[in-house]
């Protein structure tokens, strides 16, 4: 095999992976667009005509990367905690 002929056969190999995604991406996209059809659907069903308010209702479902850190539950305080007696001693969130 020449050398030209090595970087052609790498090149179809790479064509052909990036079309494998393109289809997989294309393929979810159809499921995505029939799953947010079928929650339009059942929820018009289920709640058309309850409320006036309805027809002002949108449902969006987006994937959002969580920038949240496993922990307590609570924020740290940016300021500088001052060190008197008593109060030291309790819990930032006890103040």
């Amino acid at each position: 095999m020449s050398r030209e002929e090595g970087k052609q056969a790498l090149f179809q190999r790479e064509l052909a992976k990036v079309e494998i995604v393109a289809e997989l991406r294309h393929a979810l996209d159809l499921q995505y667009r029939r799953l947010c059809e079928a929650a339009r659907a059942d929820w018009e069903r289920l709640f058309r005509g309850k409320d006036p308010a309805d027809a002002c209702v949108s449902v969006r479902v987006a994937a959002i990367p969580s920038s949240t850190t496993r922990g307590s539950g609570f924020l740290k305080s940016r300021r500088q905690l001052s060190k008197s007696g008593a109060k030291a001693s309790l819990p930032r969130f006890a103040h």
